[in-house]
């Protein structure tokens, strides 16, 4: 599960855990050796990577691996190198960055060596540039701004398109905290989109053939192993209505990894994993990745972390994943329901979904379809104890269908507004919960918060 600080929502230590389990830096995820910050050089070292991030739009620094023939490899910390603390990494990045910024710590264990690994959540909120304001010889420079680059490194711009980038991710921020306080005095309906009147039929057979793969790849499972999801579960699926289709998978593969390079959760949809098992791959006609596989030596995934997903060159997009709620060791599964989660994780697809259409050609609509089952019996709770909601409404329908068309510029301008009507179905089946706007608004205030 998530958990709400300081009006953001923070990845959970199970989504973090591939960033220690299966290292790889790319440009949302710097590694560096142990650091000792008590001494300046390496406060900067880890103040130059995590202004360098928050630039980039947000992201992770994991400390304690060192760089070997065969890639990044885990080790234990120097006995003479303090133990890292929030507080320290926080200390480092106020003595270089202006303007300063918060970063969150976690700690995660490595599943092989056993080490405890730091982890620096990098936000992506920053409405302005932030650059250095003191110097480091070797290290970082006075009054210089950076960001990532492929390699990755961490560099200065130096072309007017790096400069652009960086300020233009400034403007969209302040744009989308400029939309939220405006949602905040008037919130209207949003127009359904005019497309197709085969859009929603269509998507409906395409998400019904990939629920039909996913299937295939379970019938070996157990009848109650997680990745069968046999508490229920909930289903996505977009299509682009009117796109000029992708020429081939690896085109739509590199257009997938552009979507994915905003985060706003540690676990986002239509992930992709490093771990061979896991990793996204070409199947017929789509790309397609099943985290419910049980990776060599390694544990079994639960239900809210064996996601399936395919998506196929003509701009559609299928996944199913299990309810996190089904995961907790204080909650017997299949019992509750979370308020805000259908609000993030939806959402989140959403989005998701808007920046997939931004790299294709003459998209009109994008069509959403979502499916939850194994609802009958469940309680409406606030698992963090955020909401004041208590378990007094249940559901009496075993599943549910919601569909809404909607423009880009609706989900990327109108989101909360979208949201909130495709989700009132859904919060009915309830006991007749209303579901308000200002939830709705409110989360997806702390998930953009959250971005990185």
């Amino acid at each position: 599960m998530t958990t709400t600080i300081r009006g953001r929502k923070l990845p959970s230590v199970q989504e973090l855990e591939p960033l220690v389990s299966e290292p790889r830096e790319d440009l949302g995820a710097e590694y560096k050796d142990w650091l000792d910050l008590t001494r300046n050089e390496h406060r900067a070292t880890l103040a130059k990577a995590a202004i360098a991030l928050i630039n980039h739009g947000g992201g992770f620094i994991t400390l304690g691996f060192e760089e070997s023939v065969s890639g990044l490899q885990s080790h234990d910390r120097p006995v003479d190198v303090p133990e890292i603390t929030q507080d320290a990494v926080n200390a480092a990045i106020r003595r270089y960055a202006s303007p300063e910024f918060h970063c969150e710590l976690y700690t995660i264990q490595h599943p092989t060596t056993g080490v405890t690994h730091p982890v620096v959540v990098v936000p992506g909120t920053m409405t302005e540039p932030v650059m250095s304001k003191r110097d480091c010889v070797g290290v970082i420079s006075q009054n210089k701004s950076y960001i990532r680059k492929p390699g990755p490194r961490s560099e200065e711009p130096q072309t007017g398109e790096e400069w652009r980038t960086l300020l233009n991710r400034c403007v969209r921020a302040g744009r989308e905290d400029m939309l939220e306080a405006i949602r905040s005095i008037v919130s209207g309906r949003v127009e359904p989109a005019t497309v197709a009147p085969n859009a929603i039929a269509d998507l409906r057979s395409f998400s019904e053939a990939g629920r039909a793969r996913w299937q295939e790849l379970i019938a070996n499972e157990p009848s109650d192993a997680p990745p069968r999801f046999p508490n229920g579960c909930y289903e996505m699926a977009f299509s682009l209505v009117g796109a000029i289709p992708a020429n081939g998978l690896a085109t739509l593969q590199e257009r997938l990894r552009q979507a994915r390079r905003i985060k706003l959760t540690g676990w986002t949809p239509f992930l992709e994993m490093g771990t061979p098992e896991w990793a996204p791959y070409p199947h017929e006609n789509f790309v397609e990745a099943w985290v419910g596989r049980t990776a060599t030596d390694r544990s079994p995934r639960t239900a809210s972390h064996s996601d399936y997903w395919r998506a196929s060159p003509v701009g559609k997009l299928y996944t199913i994943r299990g309810y996190s709620e089904d995961d907790l060791d204080s909650r017997p599964p299949g019992k509750v329901f979370d308020v805000t989660l259908p609000v993030w994780r939806t959402g989140e697809g959403m989005l998701f979904a808007s920046r997939l259409a931004e790299t294709f050609q003459d998209v009109e609509a994008i069509a959403i379809l979502c499916r939850y089952t194994g609802l009958k019996g469940r309680r409406l709770v606030s698992v963090t104890g955020d909401r004041a909601v208590f378990g007094d409404d249940i559901s009496q329908t075993e599943e549910i269908t919601l569909e809404l068309q909607a423009t880009s510029s609706q989900l990327r301008d109108n989101l909360a507004e979208a949201l909130h009507q495709l989700l009132i179905p859904l919060y009915e089946r309830f006991s007749f919960f209303q579901l308000p706007i200002t939830l709705v608004e409110s989360e997806l205030a702390k998930m953009a918060k959250g971005r990185f």
